[in-house]
């Protein structure tokens, strides 16, 4: 089965987002800390959330599978946490796609409870092997309340770009298979005629 090429761009996008959570976390980490709230920023989630529900090609869960990796490998240093999350988003997703009218502010609340749901589950697991000391009321008021502030923020000012290069990604699929249902109509079309 033919892929459109412009489908090749997302894992590039991805990988992009990847880094700049690194880079912001890296060079903006004393004002992300600032007062003891810890603001993480999750472009690399933002980017998978708006992809996903724009997007309808069979890869994104693979997408999310190696950008989990990518994070796993690079940030937590523990393989799974990540990959598992970030499929879990995309599987969400797809069960709900179809059930909710796509715009800016039902993906912000999709991506709200998909944020919690990321957190939620990285806390739960640091915590169960150790890695993570906060309690509970400090999880939610410190890191979890501080990071859905900055990534709804962050929402908003990538909203456009992301879903018009998630738009014109869509528009080369759907031409792909507009174009392969014409060549199936006219294959089988020819052998009637035979």
């Amino acid at each position: 089965m033919h892929t459109s090429k412009r489908i090749y761009w997302l894992p590039i996008l991805m990988i992009i987002a990847f880094l700049i959570d690194g880079v912001m976390m890296n060079h903006f980490s004393a004002f992300l800390m600032e007062s003891g709230y810890t603001l993480v920023p999750r472009i690399v989630v933002i980017t998978l959330v708006l992809f996903t529900f724009i997007i309808d090609h069979s890869s994104m869960f693979w997408f999310a599978i190696l950008v989990g990796f990518m994070y796993d490998s690079y940030y937590s240093g523990i393989l799974g946490i990540y990959m598992a999350i970030f499929a879990l988003i995309v599987r969400v997703i797809g069960h709900i796609r179809g059930k909710i009218s796509i715009n800016p502010f039902t993906l912000g609340l999709a991506l709200i409870f998909l944020l919690t749901i990321t957190e939620t589950g990285v806390y739960v697991i640091f915590s169960l092997i150790g890695i993570q000391h906060l309690t509970v009321q400090q999880f939610l008021v410190q890191r979890l309340g501080a990071s859905l502030i900055l990534n709804i923020v962050l929402y908003y000012l990538l909203y456009i770009p992301l879903k018009n290069f998630a738009l014109w990604v869509q528009s080369g699929i759907s031409h792909e298979k507009i174009s392969l249902r014409a060549a199936r109509r006219n294959q089988g079309n020819s052998y009637h005629y035979r």
